[in-house]
C-alpha cells in the first residue's frame, strides 16, 4: 500500500512539473509551429505570411531587432522573415525556400540562400546578410528589396585583405554586425578572424585573429591576437563584444585602446559558475550575444541549451532560459540567435525545437 502511495505520489509531481512547464512556455512562445520548413519547391508569391506562431520556422537562427520590427532567419528553407515585436504578421522577404546561390541584382524574395545565419538591420532598413554555406556578405536594400553581395566569392577560403567583393573569401562567416562607424564587422568563424568591411569602399580587412586556433591573451594588442571560433559579435560604443565557440569565452575588443580583454569563461567546456564571478564560469559552445538595456551581456549558451546573462557591474552570471534557470526553467534545443528589445524583453532562437521565444 506504502509503495502504490509512493508511486501515486511520484506521478503527481511529476504531472505537475510538466503542467508548469507547459504553462511557462506558452508564455514565453512568440513564433514558429515547432515544426520545420524544408522544401522541395519554391514558395508562392506572397507566403508564408500569418501569425508567428503559425509559421513553420525550420531552425531560425537569426534574430534582430530594429525599433518595432523584428527579422529571424530560418536555415531549415534558408529564409529571412519579418514581423513585428508586438505579433503583427511574420512574412518571407528573402529566401525562395530552396537551397543555393542565386538572385544577386534581383528580388530578394526570388533569391537562393545556403544557411543565413545572421541579419542584421540599419538605419535604412537595409539589411545584411550573413550568408553562411556560401561563405559570402550579401546586403538586401531596404527600397527596393534587391539582394547583391558586398563580399566574398561563392567558395570557401582567406583572401582579400585590402581588396573588395569577388576578391574576398570567407569561411563560414556566421555573425555580422554594424560597427556605428561606416563599417560592418564580420565573424569568419572558420578562419578565426573578425574582419571589417567598409560599407563606402567596400574594402575588407581583418582588424583581430591571426588563424591559430586558440585563446587571446588577456590585454594583448587585438590585431595580432589570435580567436578560436569567432561566432557571435555586438557593439557598444566602448566595446566589441565576441563569443569564441571553440573557446568557450566572450571576450571584448576595446574600440580605442584596439587591446582584447577576457571577460568570460575559463575556456574549458562545461555548465557552472552561476552566481559566481564570469572568469571561472563555463560554457560550452556559445553562440548569441547581446546587450540588454542596462548593459548586461546575454549569451546564448547553445550546447548547455542555456541562455546566461552576465552583470558586468556586480560580476556575476545567471541562467535566465533553460532547464537550471529560476526565472524560466524551461527546455531548450541548441538555441542559436538573440535580440533585445528594450519594450519587450529578450528574443531567442530556440532553433532544434524550431520556434523563437521572448522573455524578461
Amino acid at each position: 500500500m506504502l509503495r502504490l502511495c509512493s508511486y501515486a505520489l511520484l506521478g503527481l509531481m511529476l504531472n505537475t512539473g510538466a503542467m508548469a512547464q507547459s504553462r511557462e512556455l506558452s508564455d514565453l512562445w512568440f513564433a514558429g509551429t515547432g515544426q520545420s520548413s524544408k522544401r522541395t519547391t519554391p514558395y508562392p508569391e506572397g507566403t508564408p505570411r500569418a501569425e508567428p506562431k503559425g509559421v513553420d520556422l525550420g531552425n531560425p537562427f537569426g534574430v534582430e531587432i530594429q525599433g518595432s520590427k523584428i527579422w529571424i532567419t530560418s536555415v531549415d528553407d534558408h529564409c529571412i522573415y519579418e514581423g513585428t515585436v508586438d505579433g503583427g504578421k511574420l512574412a518571407r522577404i528573402a529566401g525562395n525556400g530552396l537551397i543555393g546561390y542565386s538572385g544577386d541584382g534581383g528580388r530578394a524574395l526570388e533569391a537562393t540562400f545556403n544557411w543565413p545565419h545572421e541579419v542584421r538591420a540599419d538605419s535604412n532598413g537595409n539589411l545584411f546578410v550573413a550568408d553562411t554555406r556560401n561563405h559570402v556578405i550579401r546586403k538586401i536594400d531596404g527600397a527596393s528589396g534587391t539582394v547583391t553581395t558586398l563580399a566574398g566569392d561563392g567558395t570557401e577560403g582567406f583572401a582579400g585583405d585590402g581588396r573588395k567583393g569577388r576578391d574576398v573569401k570567407f569561411r563560414q562567416p556566421h555573425s555580422v554586425v554594424l560597427d556605428g562607424q561606416g563599417g560592418l564587422l564580420v565573424a569568419d568563424t572558420v578562419n578565426h578572424r573578425l574582419r571589417r568591411i567598409d560599407l563606402v569602399t567596400g574594402v575588407v580587412r581583418t582588424i583581430s585573429g591571426t588563424g591559430q586556433r586558440k585563446l587571446p591573451t588577456d590585454g594583448a594588442d587585438a590585431a595580432n591576437s589570435p580567436l578560436f571560433g569567432p561566432r557571435s559579435l555586438a557593439v557598444d560604443s566602448r566595446s566589441i563584444w565576441i563569443a569564441l565557440r571553440e573557446g568557450n569565452s566572450v571576450w571584448r575588443i576595446g574600440r580605442q585602446s584596439n587591446t582584447i580583454h577576457h571577460v568570460a569563461g575559463t575556456g574549458a567546456k562545461g555548465y557552472g559558475g552561476d552566481s559566481g564571478p564570469p572568469l571561472q564560469a563555463t560554457f560550452n559552445g556559445p553562440k548569441g550575444l547581446v546587450l540588454d538595456s542596462d548593459g548586461r551581456l546575454l549569451i546564448v549558451d547553445t550546447e548547455n541549451q542555456a541562455v546566461r546573462r552576465i552583470d558586468l557591474e556586480a560580476q556575476t552570471v545567471e541562467t535566465v532560459l533553460g532547464q537550471a534557470s529560476k526565472l524560466h526553467p524551461i527546455i531548450l534545443k541548441r538555441p542559436h540567435g538573440i535580440a533585445f528589445s528594450a519594450a519587450k524583453g529578450f528574443f531567442v532562437a530556440d532553433s532544434e525545437n524550431h520556434r523563437v521565444l521572448l522573455a524578461k
